[in-house]
């Protein structure tokens, strides 16, 4: 029986992996830019009049409900009229509508109580008019048709589309089949409510809401009136009516089958003209067993029971052999060997593979033709023949032939395949060390190393880099393809990155010290990792190679993407070790950021509901509350239930994207696991996703991985 960690160890956390994450995005190019929130701007001073000393001050809401009179400037003009105010708003603030002149002379005879000083107020002097809202559509269901026996029924349509037809019959759903013509349902069209205007004249509306129904596959419309225009299954989903032909199509289509599920009532007569109707449909076209057809369509069927029959079966093809290059060596990039010490001999790794000038390289295999197939809807199946394909010349190669049939080297250099480009690209070569004698490195090829990275120095290659050497402190390596470092990477601020452009972006190593090492891929570690940040797109391996620290993780985190294998984590007298499995950094950050926004949004949805006295949107009451409301607080509760609406909406959207990433990441993090082949110590904190869990004793052999109840472990 697998052992379950302790409960109560739960408690206890590394230092997060954000940051690790962040810093992984960074280094393979992938981080997502940051949004920044609109500024507001305050209301601006409009003189008016014959005077520069005669202004005012005018406060309008975004939304243009409503414009509030703060200050009012006379200058000592005790000759002003009101129309001489409402002429500046008209003009200073576009205002043309819903201007209230009482509120204005109001205003202006304050003012002229003392014309030489500066009227405060806070006076409404125009208003929006509200939009009556209008009423909304609905559906009138035909004959017997109602909505929940509708959606009861779609259940045949989604078993319809089961991945095999075991699985279709197994869900053992009740359908309802129509024939062509049948009526389905009448929508009564919402009516357009009674228009508004803002205070700048805009006109608004709130026309009632369609009826929730849209029209599906094989149902058709005619003003009002759906109707089915197929026999078929029909069913109400995702306020979607539609009708599916009773036909279930192999994922592979080469096998329709007619089904006959349990129905709700009796189904109408099927005849020859509305199952070719099917058919076509389904755009079947190819194999139709007549035989299997005429059987159908003179069966008397029970609705109470279910049956199925084949009536078409594809042809299957003969595959031919896609063009390709036959190659005179080995393009495939390979695991450097790992010495008995722990090093990298990178010469296994066919990380160089040297060609000489003028040496043939390869011959393109031209695509061969195959027996052609067919598959139920009449189309040759894409494997039939073998793709034609054009290979490419690359930098330092010469093609003979037109296209190319063979390639041959101009120079002698390093052979790469990337894609359908055979280079030959020279090899940038440090004999010895990269120290003061060379500084640092910064090409567009590959970098050979046959010494050490001495501290402090940078190296940056446009391809690979290999060092026979080690990596000191404070060093910078940073690849477009894999990193192989034959002895160890060691010294604070050390930070190595892999980003995977040209390669899968690997990096093997015979230790890690104190240093960061990033990785799109996979990071093969030959002895130890020690106190370092390490961060993996793919597996991390610790093989147990250079004597007893061999195959060790202790102190600093290791996270990686698919699994980490190693002989032992943590150690009896070294605290402060975290492993853990993080899978996909770019999709993690992604999904941490929808959770964050769908907590923002449910915050803001609950204030905004307490606010209107609510539980949840009740569409009439927020239409009884409005039209019950006093005018002066019509505008402000028409603009919050707007809002309200808005942030109703962006929470489905968010909930739905949370729900998708949700799902890669649980069957990212169901196929990870840390396999521990000796001892992992007491204290190590183990985090999968956001599960966490800390060792409170020695487990011996484990592997660790997520669960049911979370985080377990079990024997290897």
């Amino acid at each position: 029986m697998p052992r379950k960690p302790n409960p109560r160890t739960r408690g206890r956390s590394p230092k997060d992996a954000t940051e690790l994450d962040e810093r992984f995005l960074d280094a393979v190019g992938q981080n997502a830019a940051s949004q920044s929130p609109e500024g507001t701007h305050p209301p601006e001073r409009q003189t008016f009049g014959q005077s520069a000393a005669t202004w005012m001050v005018v406060a309008i809401d975004a939304r243009g409900q409503q414009a509030t009179l703060k200050k009012l400037a006379l200058g000592g003009d005790n000759t002003l009229k009101a129309a001489d105010v409402i002429a500046a708003l008209h003009s200073g603030y576009h205002l043309v509508h819903g201007i209230d002149e009482q509120a204005v002379a109001q205003m202006l005879e304050r003012a002229l109580g003392n014309p030489d000083k500066v009227l405060t107020c806070n006076q409404v002097v125009a208003r929006a008019t509200l939009p009556v809202p209008g009423e909304d559509g609905y559906i009138e269901w035909s004959g017997d048709l109602d909505k929940e026996q509708l959606q009861k029924a779609a259940g045949a349509q989604i078993a319809l589309q089961a991945p095999s037809l075991e699985e279709a019959l197994a869900s053992n759903p009740c359908g309802l089949l129509v024939e062509p013509g049948q009526p389905l349902a009448r929508l009564h069209a919402p009516t357009p409510g009674t228009p508004g205007c803002s205070v700048f004249g805009v006109e608004s509306r709130l026309p009632g809401r369609p009826a929730p129904l849209k029209v599906g596959p094989n149902v058709r419309q005619s003003d009002d009136l759906l109707a089915a225009d197929l026999y078929g299954y029909v069913g109400y989903a995702g306020d979607a009516l539609s009708v599916a032909a009773p036909l279930w199509v192999s994922g592979d289509a080469m096998r329709a089958v007619y089904v006959h599920f349990e129905l709700l009532a009796p189904a109408p007569a099927l005849s020859d003209d509305a199952l070719r109707a099917a058919f076509a449909a389904r755009g079947i076209a190819h194999g139709i067993d007549e035989q299997a057809v005429q059987k159908v369509i003179g069966a008397t069927l029970d609705p109470a029971r279910r049956k199925h029959l084949t009536l078409a079966r594809g042809s299957a093809p003969v595959a031919g052999v896609d063009a390709h290059v036959e190659y005179t060596f080995d393009p495939l990039k390979r695991a450097g060997k790992i010495m008995p010490d722990g090093s990298i001999d990178y010469r296994e790794r066919n990380i160089v593979i040297g060609v000489a000038e003028g040496q043939l390289l390869g011959t393109v295999q031209e695509a061969t033709k195959g027996q052609p197939g067919y598959d139920v809807f009449g189309q040759p199946l894409p494997t039939t023949d073998g793709k034609d394909h054009v290979f490419k010349a690359g930098e330092n190669v010469r093609a003979e032939g037109d296209p190319p049939k063979q390639f041959y080297a101009q120079s002698e250099g390093n052979a790469h395949v990337a894609g359908d480009t055979l280079h030959v690209k020279p090899v940038y070569v440090v004999s010895g060390d990269v120290d003061y004698g060379t500084g640092n490195i910064n090409t567009p090829i590959d970098v050979q190393i046959s010494g050490s990275v001495r501290a402090g120095f940078k190296v940056e290659a446009g391809g690979s880099i290999a060092i026979s050497g080690a990596v000191e402190s404070g060093v910078t390596l940073v690849a477009q393809g894999d990193i192989i470092v034959s002895q160890g990477i060691v010294g604070d601020g050390t930070t190595v990155a892999a980003r995977g452009l040209l390669s899968m972006g690997n990096v093997q190593t015979k230790f890690i010290q104190n240093a960061s090492v990033l990785a799109k891929g996979d990071i093969e570690v030959g002895s130890y990792i020690f106190n370092s940040q390490v961060r993996s797109g793919g597996q991390v391996v610790v093989h147990s190679g250079g004597g007893k620290r061999g195959g060790s993780i202790v102190g600093g985190e290791v996270f990686a993407a698919q699994s980490i294998q190693a002989r032992l984590c943590g150690s009896a007298t070294t605290a402060g070790t975290a492993i853990g499995i993080s899978p996909d950094p770019v999709l993690a950050i992604k999904l941490a950021k929808v959770e964050r926004e769908c907590d923002v949004l449910e915050d803001t949805l609950e204030r905004l509901l307490h606010s209107l006295g609510l539980a949840n949107i009740d569409v009439q009451r927020l239409k009884s509350i409005l039209r019950q409301a006093p005018n002066a607080r019509k505008a402000q509760l028409a603009e919050r239930i707007d809002k309200l609406y808005k942030t109703a909406e962006a929470r489905e959207k968010a909930r739905a994207e949370k729900e998708t990433l949700s799902g890669q990441h649980e069957a990212t993090l169901a196929e990870a696991f840390i396999a521990i082949e000796g001892t992992l110590f007491a204290g190590v904190a183990v985090k999968i996703g956001k599960e966490l869990w800390v060792a409170d004793a020695e487990l011996k052999r484990s592997r660790i991985f997520i669960g049911e109840d979370g985080i377990e472990h079990q024997p290897l």
